[in-house]
């Protein structure tokens, strides 16, 4: 998880923000962006959370004998939840890319699968461990694989066309999203 995080950051800072405000020279879009993706991931995992804390209260409430989680699900589906916050910009963003007919930069694919791989498979871990059925995990994952492909489709087709600033907004917002998720770790 620590090297996913470090390629993570290092993603973000000289392949995300920099090249996205190298594009545009708005930095008042990268932060917007920026804020948009922190705020927008902390409210879902405050939201997961307690929605987790109402359900095992329910659960520990009827027999207290009883406790049926140990809270990691909690910390799996935040990553769940990061990952598919990070995913979207991320595709549409290769989606964007492949529109303009550029060349898909090596480096951000590898970055991608290096930094995704760690964060799915701790994830992963975490919700085998906290009692969640390999079914449930597996509609999960193809959940986000069916959102990402959703993503770069709408990347090409539609983002591409938009202005430089609103791309960077939603680049910023992968950004954004991410940063907040390793802090939440």
């Amino acid at each position: 998880m620590a090297f996913g995080s470090g390629v993570l950051i290092a993603t973000l800072t000289f392949s995300i923000l920099i090249e996205a405000f190298t594009v545009t020279h708005s930095l008042l879009a990268s932060l917007i962006g920026l804020v948009l993706g922190g705020v927008s991931y902390a409210i879902a995992n405050a939201t997961l959370e307690k929605r987790s804390k109402t359900k095992r209260s329910k659960i520990n409430s009827g027999n207290d004998s009883k406790i049926t989680s140990n809270g990691n699900s909690t910390s799996s589906k935040s990553l769940f939840i990061g990952s598919i916050m990070d995913n979207i910009p991320e595709n549409a963003a290769l989606g964007i890319t492949l529109a303009s007919g550029g060349a898909i930069n090596i480096a951000f694919l590898v970055a991608i699968f290096v930094s995704n791989l760690p964060e799915g498979l701790a994830s992963t871990n975490d919700m085998k461990s906290s009692g969640l059925s390999r079914k449930y995990i597996l509609v999960l994952w193809s959940i986000s694989i069916v959102i990402g492909t959703i993503s770069t489709t709408i990347g090409y087709g539609i983002l591409s066309n938009m202005s430089p600033a609103i791309i960077l907004i939603f680049t910023a917002f992968a950004a954004g999203a991410t940063l907040v998720m390793l802090g939440s770790l």
